[in-house]
């Protein structure tokens, strides 16, 4: 039966929460899965989170967006969301582990560096990582290790180590992105997906990112609607949605790691005034920039 035969059961990391039988922990940005041997229950999957699959042992076959994928022994399948999962198949002996990572935590984690994993996962939509046994060792310590803390949580400062242990651990897969992805691709990929990489790329370098979308794309010598098409063909998501990504992640910073005022902070940032910069900063994360500050200090 075909995929679209079948009515696609939409998966989000709020979703894995209210299935107990599937998460072995959840905390609205971070999900941890050791078991899925139900996923054939409940295919096809739509993912509408960042996933990072680790086979430790044996094999598992399955379409991603129609496309036929095998991921083995040493392989570490990194996924942006809005992906089709579906047809999928095990060995006897398979076994994995799943980290699955809200976009703000990805931003938040990655920093500058950010732009690495946007391109090689968003914008190819998965990516498949070999990994030296060393290396494959070294990602299940961090996993082990994450769920250590976890069970640990009444100890000081918990969720600012786990997030530094999460840290450490996306900067070491970047780390592999990068050394296997070092031959320029540039000449084979298609006209509109460099001009996506292109924009990413603007956009990052951008002290003020909370621009219209017309500013970006005359930059870039297209069309905003062209803009907007090809992000939303390469990513899954419009031009407005990366351009928010961003802009959220640089007051989350700025907020909570800079001694600037809220008024400095606005300024900074583009926005034309403080008035306007404090509903913004409420629609984004359902609090006033002064209780983001003080929830912060309090966790501290």
């Amino acid at each position: 039966m075909k995929n679209n035969q079948i009515k696609l059961k939409e998966l989000n990391l709020e979703d894995l929460n209210n299935n107990d039988a599937f998460v072995d922990y959840y905390d609205g940005d971070i999900a941890f899965i050791d078991n899925i041997s139900h996923l054939t229950d409940v295919a096809p999957i739509y993912a509408k989170m960042n996933f990072i699959m680790l086979c430790t042992k044996g094999r598992i076959q399955f379409n991603i967006n129609d496309q036929p994928l095998m991921l083995t022994e040493q392989q570490v399948l990194l996924s942006a969301p809005f992906v089709i999962l579906d047809n999928y198949l095990f060995s006897p002996n398979f076994e994995c582990k799943i980290l699955c990572l809200s976009d703000d935590l990805v931003h938040a984690m990655l920093g500058d560096q950010v732009n690495v994993w946007n391109l090689s996962v968003h914008s190819h939509r998965t990516s498949v990582i070999e990994l030296p046994a060393d290396d494959q060792q070294q990602l299940v310590y961090y996993y082990e290790l994450v769920k250590f803390k976890v069970s640990h949580q009444n100890r000081r400062n918990n969720t600012f180590v786990l997030q530094t242990i999460l840290q450490a651990m996306l900067m070491d897969l970047l780390t592999l992105i990068e050394s296997q992805t070092d031959t320029p691709t540039t000449t084979s990929m298609s006209h509109g997906k460099t001009i996506f990489d292109d924009f990413l790329k603007l956009l990052s370098s951008k002290e003020v990112k909370h621009q219209p979308i017309s500013n970006y794309a005359s930059e870039l010598n297209i069309t905003p609607k062209y803009l907007t098409m090809l992000c939303t063909k390469y990513s899954g998501r419009p031009a407005s949605d990366w351009i928010a990504q961003y802009t959220k992640e640089d007051i989350r910073y700025n907020l909570l790691h800079t001694r600037l005022s809220i008024k400095e902070i606005s300024t900074k940032l583009g926005f034309p005034s403080i008035s306007f910069f404090g509903s913004y900063v409420r629609r984004l994360f359902g609090a006033s920039p002064s209780q983001l500050r003080k929830a912060r200090s309090e966790e501290c």
